[in-house]
């Protein structure tokens, strides 16, 4: 997809913000491959056109939770403030599908947040959109049972079969969890009813009852 089809606020804009995004740097980053690490520079604005990027912490004892992911059309939060603040990668990321990218240099950058209104407009916008999103995430793991996130991760997961392939491990990455956490719940799902647990593969057996323990509020 052009690029113009995802930032269509960039395209239509004026000719100095046109100029800064056609004069970026197109990155082809496969799967599974580091895109920053916690200490490194931040040295371009990414905006991703195809693939996924998953940006996660490691705590205490080694435990990695997911913080957010950057989709097509979005650029990421800690990129951001790392290039505008100068400071180091708080996180890491990594891409889950190969990734295609337009990559603006920092000096490019601080010229365009000066002379290109548009974009520095999408700069912030952006920032302040993508925010929000990640104090959600902050608000699901902090105050939300770990059960009901787990529901709502597997039902997300789900093929047409109700087949998740996941390991535990994996499940308790996304879900800002240890993997014994992970395991005690999924084993209470499975006896009632709900799930049917594999080797890295959980399928959903009542997908109503699922969704119900995903949505209960107390």
């Amino acid at each position: 997809m052009r690029w113009q089809e995802l930032f269509p606020t960039l395209a239509s804009s004026d000719t100095q913000t046109r100029s800064v995004i056609e004069g970026a740097r197109l990155l082809s980053i496969d799967a599974n491959q580091p895109v920053f690490h916690v200490g490194s520079p931040c040295e371009n604005y990414v905006l991703v056109l195809e693939g996924s990027v998953r940006v996660q912490v490691i705590g205490e004892g080694g435990r990695e939770a997911v913080l957010y992911r950057v989709l097509p059309g979005q650029s990421c939060v800690l990129t951001t403030c790392s290039i505008l603040s100068g400071d180091s990668y708080p996180a890491e990321g990594f891409t889950e599908a190969p990734v295609r990218a337009l990559a603006v240099s920092k000096p490019a950058f601080d010229v365009a947040l000066e002379s290109a209104p548009a974009f520095r407009r999408f700069v912030f916008t952006n920032l302040g959109n993508r925010m929000a999103d990640v104090i959600a995430r902050m608000e699901e793991v902090a105050f939300r049972p770990i059960d009901r996130r787990l529901a709502t991760c597997l039902l997300a997961r789900a093929d047409e079969a109700g087949t998740v392939r996941i390991t535990h491990q994996e499940i308790a990455v996304e879900l800002g969890t240890a993997r014994e956490v992970v395991s005690r719940h999924l084993k209470r799902l499975e006896s009632s009813g709900l799930v049917a647990l594999g080797r890295s593969i959980v399928q959903v057996q009542n997908p109503g009852e699922l969704q119900r323990l995903a949505d209960t509020t107390l």
